[in-house]
């Protein structure tokens, strides 16, 4: 799953297994796009474009394409690949095991954010958790560790609560401009119109010394979703 919405839903247990081959293309617009908390559009506008497969069998595959407005101008601002398995071990619980790799253009300024990860996670009716590996975060030879919790309600027809909470570590050496550990959090409710849905996040980071970009600083997201 490559986006935020996808994710939340899931987690609420809205989407059952597949029973047959599904390909899914969902477009959005954003009024900013973060990641784990910080922003990789500058804290500008955005728009996706994300396209899915998901086989009976378990395995999975992902992309999405990230534009922004950079100094005014629209920009490619990045993407995100993934592939993996599904497993499900109960009828309420599976576990997912993959790898993706994710780049954006303009994470740190006009300086890119690049890197592999392994990741394991496990989901059940309403929370899902995933660990996450990267031998080559930002450049190679750094290795790092991302954990998370996601969590998500359906209060009534269609609508969906969700929740985030992700730590992310350096393993080993660690840029000195960087803390070791940092935090990041996401609370948000999503509203379905048929195909379209509208979603509020609002997230942010908790970490050491030095201090962030400003725009890490907690923003409110605003975002149309649909699906094709």
């Amino acid at each position: 799953m490559s986006c935020l919405a996808t994710a939340a839903i899931a987690a609420a247990g809205v989407f059952p297994a597949p029973v047959s081959a599904q390909v899914a293309v969902e477009g959005a617009v954003l009024s900013d796009y973060r990641v784990r908390g910080y922003s990789v559009s500058e804290g500008d506008p955005a728009a996706s474009l994300s396209l899915s497969y998901d086989d009976p069998s378990g395995v999975y595959i992902g992309a999405t394409a990230i534009g922004s407005l950079h100094d005014g101008e629209p920009e490619f601002a990045g993407f995100q690949v993934n592939g993996g398995y599904a497993l499900r071990v109960t009828p309420q619980v599976s576990l997912d095991a993959g790898v993706s790799r994710s780049v954006y253009y303009y994470a740190y300024g006009n300086r890119r954010l690049a890197y592999t990860e392994l990741y394991l996670g496990v989901a059940a009716p309403h929370v899902s958790a995933r660990v996450s590996y990267s031998p080559d975060y930002y450049r190679a030879g750094t290795s790092t560790l991302y954990a998370e919790v996601d969590g998500g309600i359906q209060p009534a027809p269609n609508w969906v609560l969700s929740a985030h909470a992700g730590v992310f570590s350096y393993l080993g050496l660690h840029p000195v401009f960087l803390p070791r550990e940092r935090y990041d959090w996401r609370i948000g409710a999503a509203r379905k119109f048929g195909a379209t849905s509208l979603r509020l996040d609002l997230s942010g980071r908790v970490q050491g010394s030095p201090a962030g970009r400003a725009t890490d600083a907690t923003a409110l997201v605003v975002s149309l979703i649909h699906g094709f």
